[in-house]
C-alpha cells in the first residue's frame, strides 16, 4: 500500500499501453508511480499515470510543480475512495492567459462574453464549489434513477438504486428489459465487498467494486458534469479559451453557445460546444470529441435538491447522433437515515427475472 493522503495525476491516456509507456518515460521516478483507470461517461475507461504517497498538501504541490511543463497540467488530489477531491491543477496550457473578448458583461440585447456566461453558470450550478463537492462531503446519500439504453439493436430498461454511508456503499441494478443480469454490489465494513445475483452471492474484489460504485455515484458518474461544473471551469483546461459564438434556439428557449477559439490551443480542446440557457444560466448541452466520435450530453428538468445542489432530472447521451442512454432521476437525498443492514453481505436476489 502507498502511504499518504495526497497523490498526483501526471497524465491521462486512452489506453493502458499508452499510460504504461508514459510511465516508463519518467525513468527512475517511474518506480514510485502506477497506472490507474477512471471511467468517463460517454467515453469509457481512461488510464492515468499516478504518483502516490504525499503526507501533506505542501509536499504534493511542490512535487506537482517539478513534474509540470508547458502544455501539461498536473492534478493534485486529496483523499481515497469516495472522499477524493481535486484540490489544485499545476501548470499552464497554450491558451491560458489569452485575452478575453471585449464587452465582458454584455450590454442589453448583446452577446455576453464566454467569461461572463461561465461566471453566471457557475453561480447557477451551486456557487463556488458546486453540488459535487457537497455530495462528497455528505455523511450519506441515496440516489435512484431509471435508464433506457441501446445495446446493439436492443433496448434495455434498468432501475438503479445507489446508497452510501461514509465509506460503505450499495448498488442495486434491476434489469426491467434486456439481456443484462440484475445484481447487487455492496462495499461493507472491514474492506469486504460482495456481489449478489439471482443465482449466487460471492465476495468481490474491493478495487473493482469501488470502480463500479464510482460509475454510478451521482457526483462521479451520471451527473458528474453538471455537479462538478462550478469547480471544473476553474480547474479543467477544456473550459478555458472559449468564446461565445452566438445565441441559438434549443428546445424552444434562447441559449448561448460557447466554443473553443479557432486558433491556438482551441484546436486541441476535446470540448466542441456547450449551450447555456440564457434565462437560468444552466448547462443544457455539451458535446465532446472523443475517440468514438462526438458524444453529446443533454440536461433538463433541473431541480434544487438542497442549497447549493441543483440537479438535472433528465439526461440524454448521444454518440454521433444516436442514442446511447436516456436517464430519469427519480430520487436524490442528502444525509438520509440509512439502515446498517444495507451494507451487510447481501442475499441472493429474490423475485422473477425480467
Amino acid at each position: 500500500m502507498f502511504a499518504g493522503n495526497f497523490f498526483l495525476e501526471l497524465s491521462d491516456h486512452p489506453t493502458k499501453d499508452a499510460a504504461e509507456a508514459a510511465l516508463l518515460a519518467y525513468g527512475p521516478d517511474g518506480e514510485h508511480m502506477r497506472v490507474s483507470r477512471r471511467f468517463v461517461r460517454g467515453e469509457g475507461w481512461r488510464y492515468l499515470v499516478r504518483l502516490d504517497g504525499f503526507e501533506d498538501r505542501d509536499s504534493a504541490m511542490a512535487a506537482a510543480s517539478s513534474f509540470s511543463v508547458d502544455g501539461v497540467l498536473v492534478s493534485v488530489v486529496e483523499g481515497l475512495g469516495y472522499k477524493r477531491e481535486l484540490i489544485a491543477t499545476v501548470g499552464t496550457t497554450a491558451n491560458e492567459g489569452a485575452a478575453e473578448p471585449a464587452n465582458p458583461g454584455g450590454d442589453e440585447g448583446s452577446i455576453p462574453s464566454a467569461k461572463a456566461v461561465l461566471k453566471m453558470a457557475a453561480k447557477a450550478h451551486g456557487g463556488r464549489s458546486g453540488g459535487g463537492k457537497l455530495l462528497k462531503a455528505a455523511p450519506s446519500v441515496q440516489f435512484s434513477f431509471a435508464s433506457r439504453t441501446v445495446v446493439g439493436d436492443k433496448e434495455w430498461s434498468i432501475l438503479h438504486h445507489f446508497y452510501r454511508s461514509g465509506e460503505l456503499s450499495r448498488l442495486e441494478v434491476d434489469m426491467i428489459k434486456g439481456d443484462g443480469i440484475s445484481s447487487t454490489v455492496v462495499m461493507g465494513p472491514g474492506g469486504k465487498s460482495w456481489v449478489a445475483t439471482h443465482e449466487l452471492v460471492r465476495e468481490r474484489d474491493t478495487i473493482q467494486a469501488e470502480e463500479m460504485m464510482a460509475r454510478f455515484a451521482p457526483e462521479s458518474g451520471l451527473l458528474s458534469i453538471p455537479l462538478g461544473f462550478a469547480g471544473d471551469i476553474k480547474e479543467a483546461s477544456e473550459w478555458r479559451g472559449l468564446v461565445t459564438s452566438g445565441r441559438v434556439n434549443h428546445q424552444g428557449r434562447p441559449h448561448l453557445r460557447l466554443v473553443p477559439k479557432a486558433d491556438g490551443g482551441g484546436k486541441l480542446n476535446a470540448l466542441e460546444a456547450a449551450l447555456f440557457d440564457e434565462g437560468t444560466h444552466l448547462l443544457a448541452q455539451v458535446t465532446w470529441v472523443t475517440r468514438g466520435g462526438r458524444v453529446t450530453f443533454q440536461y433538463g428538468e433541473y431541480q434544487s435538491v438542497t442549497e447549493g445542489l441543483i440537479v438535472p432530472h433528465r439526461v440524454r447521451v448521444e454518440r454521433n447522433g444516436r442514442l446511447v442512454e436516456e436517464v430519469e432521476v427519480t430520487s436524490l437525498q442528502v444525509t438520509p437515515q440509512l439502515s446498517p443492514k444495507l451494507f451487510e453481505e447481501p442475499a441472493v436476489i429474490r423475485g422473477k427475472k425480467h
